[in-house]
């Protein structure tokens, strides 16, 4: 009976056992790659792509970085300290640029920013970290220089001192850094690029243990963004045409009011005729037709202005330079023609009507009539038929003269006999 008792509590403790070394490989896949103590070594990132988007739905690319376009932004070089999982007082001397620096750079609205998504190029599924806005950004975060010898290994905590001389530092994303545990100060002089590219925050304290949030192998960041997405995008007018040479402003209008990413891009189906810089002014520079198109970076939503396009009917005209109601020109000027199968008034020939319009102007003028007639002259149409006179109803007005007729003769019989009456008495 014993026997079988021991048997069975050994099979629990190798069942125990196994299924905690299994979750051990498990975790140390998923974080350990995040500690430089960790031994591992993962692939640089190439680049850094930068994403933004809502609860929801997709994300859209707003912008992607090489190493290059990172070294030609503000530098910082500076030292975080962290205290890792063993627990250890970790020193990292770093160079690279200031997260809010990258997001200013990408247009990306800080005040707008819900949470981060960190993904790393040695997790193939899904992102390695996420944080929130408040908690990366809004938090006071320090560089705590005394933390590395007042540290107390015996009860693995900080002792009093360790807080002083603490520097406030901001969040950065590192293309070289030099992590190093049990030292006293740090070391600018070894640059590993092994990491590229780390974020590094500071501690709001010298006694939570942040090292496996330090991501490295960072290859994108996806924003998540509050408010609403963009819905439409409409421009003040949808066509113009322009001399070679001159300019003019596009005015793009984001729908909703409240949508928090409102950056837009610009372009032209045709340099070659009109060029447009990022802030819709178009510069007409040759002849032909172009297409400016403006569009949502997020949504992908957009609205066309057509450059100098064909004039339907053989005319020529030029848009009004303000802008128009919900984007649309304003009527064309002058009388509209009715549909071709009602009876209208045709124009005359062109040359015709200006040589009356001028003598019928002059002559109202010397006269000393109103000019304010119509300055255009019509004639009938061949194919107009004449109207039927109207006959005139006589009927009625018969009718009603004899009824008087008949009521006054009456009136006047009845006012006799009551004469005849009054004499006989």
């Amino acid at each position: 009976m014993q026997l079988k008792m021991f048997n069975k509590t050994k099979k629990d403790v190798v069942l125990v056992v196994t299924v905690a070394m299994i979750f051990g490989l498990l975790w140390t896949a998923k974080t350990g790659t995040a500690n430089a103590d960790s031994g591992s070594h993962g692939p640089p990132a190439d680049s850094l792509t930068l994403k933004v988007g809502y609860f929801g739905g997709p994300y859209y690319t707003k912008k992607v970085y090489t190493l290059t376009d990172l070294e030609a932004m503000p530098q910082v070089e500076q030292a975080y300290t962290f205290i890792d999982n063993m627990p250890a007082v970790v020193i990292d001397s770093a160079r690279g640029v200031r997260l809010s620096d990258l997001l200013a750079d990408a247009g990306i609205d800080i005040n707008s920013i819900e949470i981060f998504y960190f993904y790393a190029t040695d997790v193939t599924h899904g992102w390695y970290e996420d944080l929130t806005k408040p908690y990366l950004l809004d938090e006071a975060r320090y560089y705590y220089p005394n933390l590395p010898t007042h540290w107390d290994y015996d009860t693995q905590s900080s002792v009093t001192g360790a807080v002083y001389g603490a520097i406030r530092v901001e969040p950065m994303i590192a293309y070289w850094d030099n992590w190093q545990r049990y030292v006293a100060a740090p070391d600018f002089s070894v640059h590993d690029a092994t990491t590229r590219y780390r974020l590094l925050f500071g501690q709001t304290n010298t006694t939570l243990h942040t090292a496996t949030r330090s991501v490295k192998w960072v290859h994108e960041i996806d924003v998540l963004l509050g408010g609403s997405p963009p819905a439409g995008v409409t421009l003040d007018r949808n066509t113009a045409n322009a001399k070679v040479g001159s300019s003019f402003q596009l005015t793009a209008t984001i729908a909703p009011y409240d949508a928090t990413d409102r950056s837009v891009t610009w372009s032209s189906s045709d340099t070659g005729v009109a060029t447009v810089d990022g802030n819709g002014l178009v510069t007409v520079v040759g002849p032909g037709t172009a297409t400016i198109t403006v569009r949502t970076i997020v949504g992908n939503k957009t609205a066309v202005c057509i450059v100098n396009g064909p004039i339907q009917g053989g005319g020529s005209t030029t848009v009004s330079s303000g802008p128009q109601k919900n984007g649309a020109q304003g009527a064309p000027a002058g009388p509209q023609l009715p549909a071709s199968d009602q009876q209208f008034l045709v124009k005359r020939n062109v040359a015709t009507t200006n040589a009356t319009t001028t003598n019928s102007i002059t002559a109202n003028a010397s006269s000393g009539q109103s000019t304010n007639q119509p300055w255009r002259v019509y004639e009938m149409s061949a194919d107009a038929v004449p109207l039927l006179m109207q006959k005139e109803e006589s009927g009625p007005k018969v009718y009603t003269a004899t009824i008087l007729l008949i009521l006054f003769l009456a009136g006047s019989v009845g006012r006799f006999t009551d004469y005849a009456k009054e004499v006989k008495r």
